[in-house]
């Protein structure tokens, strides 16, 4: 494996070509198992594709390089910490548009490039990102996280209006 796959922890090389299903959880120092199978996790420098949105409106997508997953070595699952994820947000330039929603779509695939296209910019026509994508992200789910930048409102739910009841005669 190359630089892009090094693992912050030792253990087996993560394959990054494998598609996985990311499921985020808030954890402090180490997750623990995998939620899925009970196996071992192992945490891996990978780079990213991010994408925000605000409410139905996608604002912008981010390719960050960081330490936030953990790969289970027994089954395609990869567990990112929201929290994790948000402080990465919490990074970004005034002309960025970060909504208040995230999601991770997957994990790009550096070693894909070709020799020759890896001076040009990526997303670019003539060098589409190498994205394997997570399995469980779609366009209904993704992005679907709040991040920690905007705190969400709440609306609060209010009876009508009553309308003014005249006021009956008195029978005397």
């Amino acid at each position: 494996m190359t630089d892009h796959s090094r693992n912050v922890s030792e253990g087996t090389p993560i394959d990054i070509t494998v598609p996985r299903e990311c499921v985020y959880q808030q954890f402090e120092g180490e997750p623990g198992p995998c939620p899925r199978c009970g196996g071992p996790l192992q945490q891996s420098t990978q780079t990213y594709l991010l994408a925000t949105r605000r409410g139905k409106k996608i604002t912008d997508s981010f390719i960050a390089s960081d330490d936030m997953g953990w790969f289970c070595t027994r089954c395609p699952t990869v567990v990112i910490n929201p929290e994790q994820l948000s402080d990465v947000l919490q990074h970004g330039l005034p002309h960025w548009d970060v909504g208040n929603e995230f999601t991770v779509l997957g994990v790009i695939d550096l070693d894909a490039i070709p020799e020759k296209k890896r001076h040009l910019p990526l997303g670019d026509d003539d060098n589409p990102i190498p994205l394997v994508k997570f399995t469980n992200i779609s366009s209904e789910t993704a992005p679907g996280r709040p991040t920690r930048r905007r705190k969400a409102t709440r609306r609060k739910r209010t009876a009508p209006p009553r309308k003014k009841r005249k006021k009956k005669k008195k029978r005397k």
